[in-house]
């Protein structure tokens, strides 16, 4: 499979698990958080698909960018629908994250370096990539606390 394609295909995937996770109600929720979502959320999975394909006619990914851009003109997407953290929170959290810690492979753990911060911008991408990788693998977003939570408490 050519890169393009994958990345689109990653990318089709990320924007409707995005839009899935907004929408509504999924399979592995519990009935009690089911019933809770199902009252917050009025559309339906069809409504949402069909505004992700709408959303995927007009908007394309820039690597460059880093963020969905328009097709036509190649700025930025307009506003981050509602309920969606800013790609730009995310980003800065994780930086922060990554500044006062290092992945020891030897234990299998984050370490905190301390008073010693380093600055992410200057890692390589696959340094940045490794371990954002390593941190998505002990890390989840909890959407109530919106904020990164250590997998298992």
């Amino acid at each position: 499979m050519n890169g393009k394609k994958w990345l689109s295909m990653t990318a089709a995937g990320a924007i409707v698990a995005a839009l899935g996770a907004v929408a509504g109600v999924a399979q592995a929720q519990t009935p009690a958080a089911a019933a809770a979502a199902s009252q917050e959320c009025l559309r339906t999975r069809a409504e949402v698909r069909n505004e992700c394909i709408a959303f995927r006619k007009t908007h394309e990914w820039s690597e460059q960018a880093g963020d969905w851009v328009l097709k036509s003109t190649g700025k930025p997407a307009a506003k981050v629908p509602e309920g969606v953290t800013p790609r730009a929170k995310i980003r800065a959290e994780r930086d922060a994250f990554l500044r006062a810690n290092k992945w020891n492979e030897q234990t299998g753990t984050w370490e905190p370096l301390g008073a010693k911060t380093r600055e992410v911008s200057k890692l390589s991408r696959a340094d940045v990539q490794k371990e954002t990788a390593a941190f998505m693998k002990t890390h989840y977003w909890d959407e109530a606390l919106e904020a990164y939570v250590l997998k298992g408490k």
